[in-house]
């Protein structure tokens, strides 16, 4: 087998960078769908959001006026 031709503390090392490579791809996979899900959920494109209120700054300005009178 070529595994036995190469020394422990080798092998060791290459699992460990492995598992190192591994586990930052994964976290930056994970971070960037969550990202993602965030910015689509919080966008008109989504479904939940079909209903959510509209900001129209001439109401704003009417209403702000309306309170200081």
């Amino acid at each position: 087998m070529a595994s036995s031709k190469i020394p422990l503390s080798v092998r060791i090392t290459d699992a460990i960078h492995r598992t190192t490579v591994l586990g930052l791809v994964g976290i930056c996979v994970v971070g960037i769908g969550s990202i993602t899900y965030n910015v689509y959920r919080n966008s008109d494109f989504a479904k939940m959001n079909e209903n959510k209120l509209t900001f129209n700054k001439e109401q704003y300005h009417e209403a702000r006026k309306e309170e200081d009178n």
